[in-house]
């Protein structure tokens, strides 16, 4: 009984989140007692049992650490990153059935450490490979496929030619085990897990339970593991495949490398608590004063109404550079809430108002920290979470001769009122090391030598990227484009292309807001991309649209359908053709954004003077970014020892 009605609360708690942050198609829930094992093969199937995206921020144990922002000061967050118990199986066939079970025998499988990606820890210091082969390609995809209508419905499994590494080891499957015991003082609150990244589909279980699944491989894939949960020692299994329909949207230019590659970790809520918070900055014409439009979904999981309760907020100003900061007395407002029936959310709005505020740019990112809590009738703090904000605006307005440096009028980019010029890269998340699965010092370090490079701006791409870089981007100045997890460069952009199936378009839409709802808050992002290289139907119109019903401060780049976009892009233009460009006079959507150009992949770069002597002409041309930031090359052995790239 006990359990039947875990799974009914369940249902409830989905049902009322729905109502909240709005159904997304694709997303199911119930309370299957095993997955069905179709669930990687469906393309309109995106998940089940996994928790509706929301802004990325985490509960804290009081002020003080809330003001730091990071999930590392949080008492209620537990890493489960480490060593996990592992077995690697060339198909899906050869995978261990059982391997849930609770009282499953892993003592002879080995240790993987978490995140990594499986082919990576493999590699053996004399060539050998012990979990299967890192493949590296442009446009294909990795499994047998042809460029026509309707190829997509062969799935994954088809068998290729014998020359091709994946004719033996045709689908991958990584089992993963480990234990963890829950802190007492989580008894009596709510549990979930976090999975920053997992490529490219998994099931999970919870002590021989089985609670979901999940696609897309490069976004948070979140889960209520509450009723799954029993004192003591608990036991988490992942059964992770390298392909699924989910790698028809995942053909970037890039290494292949299935796994668990980045940070998995549990986080204790209580049972009333924030379940969404949106921070939105406005600023008036003159970018002088500014407004804080406050938006939170408070989720009461009881089943009893609460009453009497408010939503306390408090912005702190931060050094520039650091997390330290200072908290502004004329920045506190609070938003009383009359009552929230048991298993069901609302949704409650305020304003702060700033004169003066310190603008965030890539120049000088000042940021604030807003910092909320769940008071009582007592005042008592029920829950407090935290997030990053920064005063800044993007905007595209016509501009007219006399106002414009140049002496031109034209539709141009503006970040606080001034136009801005992208200085960019393309960013792929790549180690030699330890391929997808980036460390933070990494991430630091990258940070650090773009500034000294002058680098203002980085496309992600092509995926939303691990959070603590949005962080870095926050505290640091880089100007971000973040770009959904959408290339399906296999079909190219004819007939074939996955833009248009009706089939596809819950996976489109499903990953463009899964991006947009997580990253919402950072200031570092002004402006949103659909994706790179995958067609310009109709799946992409949907999606911009529902971007645009969520998002309105920030401007979308969609370099195959400059069409729907709200700036112009393309790729690899020859110097003359910028030359033109920059005059305003081409039948091309302004501002214009070269989103790749200058190749550079291993090789010297130079010759960007005609360039950007080009693009500094005048404002038509907003700037362009690098192809690409860093070397995607792997650290691998010869038979005999000798380390190379």
């Amino acid at each position: 009984m006990k359990n039947k009605f875990c799974f009914l609360l369940v249902l409830l708690t989905f049902c009322d989140m729905h109502a909240i942050i709005g159904p997304m198609t694709g997303h199911n829930y119930g309370t299957m007692q095993t997955p069905s094992g179709d669930e990687w093969q469906m393309p309109d199937f995106l998940g089940y049992n996994k928790e509706l995206p929301t802004c990325i921020f985490s509960t804290f144990q009081d002020e003080m650490s809330a003001r730091r922002v990071l999930r590392e000061e949080s008492s209620w967050v537990q890493s489960l990153d480490g060593q996990w118990r592992f077995h690697w199986a060339p198909t899906p066939d050869e995978r261990p059935l059982d391997f849930y079970k609770r009282d499953f025998s892993d003592v002879q499988w080995d240790y993987i450490e978490v995140p990594s990606n499986w082919s990576i820890a493999g590699l053996g210091q004399k060539g050998e490979q012990q979990y299967g082969t890192p493949i590296y390609v442009n446009q294909p995809v990795i499994f047998q496929h042809s460029v026509k209508e309707d190829d997509w419905r062969g799935g994954v499994m088809r068998e290729p030619p014998q020359t091709w590494t994946t004719y033996k080891c045709r689908n991958e499957v990584g089992s993963y085990r480990r234990t963890f015991t829950m802190p007492d003082s989580w008894q009596g609150r709510e549990a979930y897990i976090n999975f920053d990244g997992v490529d490219s589909f998994f099931y999970l279980w919870i002590n021989g339970q089985y609670v979901g699944c999940s696609k897309n491989s490069r976004n948070r894939a979140r889960f209520r593991i509450t009723p799954y949960l029993s004192k003591g020692q608990n036991v988490v299994s992942v059964e992770v495949y390298r392909n699924s329909d989910g790698s028809f949207l995942e053909a970037q230019d890039m290494f292949r490398l299935p796994g668990i590659y980045r940070s998995v970790w549990l986080e204790s809520k209580p049972k009333l608590q924030i379940l969404d918070m949106r921070a939105t900055p406005h600023l008036d014409k003159d970018c002088c004063n500014a407004s804080l439009e406050l938006t939170a979904d408070l989720l009461n999981l009881n089943k009893q109404t609460a009453k009497n309760l408010k939503i306390d907020y408090k912005l702190f100003l931060n050094k520039l550079y650091s997390q330290e900061n200072t908290l502004l007395k004329d920045a506190h407002v609070g938003v009383e809430i009359a009552s929230v029936k048991g298993l069901s959310a609302i949704t409650a709005n305020t304003q702060m108002y700033l004169v003066r505020p310190k603008l965030w740019s890539h120049e000088e990112p000042w940021c604030y920290t807003l910092v909320a809590s769940i008071l009582d009738k007592h005042n008592k703090v029920l829950e407090t979470v935290s997030t990053i904000v920064g005063f800044r605006k993007v905007e595209i307005r016509e501009t007219s001769a006399d106002e414009d440096e140049f002496g031109l009028s034209g539709r141009y980019l503006y970040l606080n009122n001034k136009p801005v010029k992208l200085k960019g890269v393309n960013r792929h998340e790549t180690s030699p090391e330890r391929g997808h699965a980036i460390i933070h010092e990494q991430m630091i370090q990258e940070i650090f030598m773009m500034k000294r490079a002058n680098i203002n701006q980085v496309r992600l791409s092509h995926y939303p990227n691990d959070p603590f870089w949005y962080y870095l981007c926050d505290i640091y100045g880089l100007l971000v484009e973040d770009e959904a997890n959408i290339e399906s460069h296999e079909y190219y952009y004819g007939k074939a292309s996955l833009s248009h199936p009706v089939e596809w378009k819950a996976a489109h839409v499903g990953r463009v807001m899964e991006m947009a709802r997580a990253d919402y808050n950072h200031p570092c992002i002004i402006m949103w991309s659909l994706g790179n290289e995958a067609g310009p139907g109709e799946n992409f119109t949907a999606a911009r649209d529902a971007l645009k019903d969520f998002d309105l401060t920030r401007p979308v780049q969609y370099e195959r359908n400059n069409e729907i976009a709200d700036l112009g892009s393309n790729q690899y233009p020859s110097v003359d053709w910028v030359r033109a460009a920059a005059k305003g006079t081409l039948r091309i959507k302004y501002p214009f954004h070269i989103s790749e150009y200058a190749h550079s992949m291993g090789n010297a770069l130079g010759n960007l003077c005609d360039y950007w002597e080009a693009i500094e002409s005048s404002n038509f041309i907003c700037g362009g970014a690098i192809w690409d930031w860093i070397d995607q090359a792997l650290y691998n052995y010869t038979s005999n020892g000798v380390r190379y790239m």
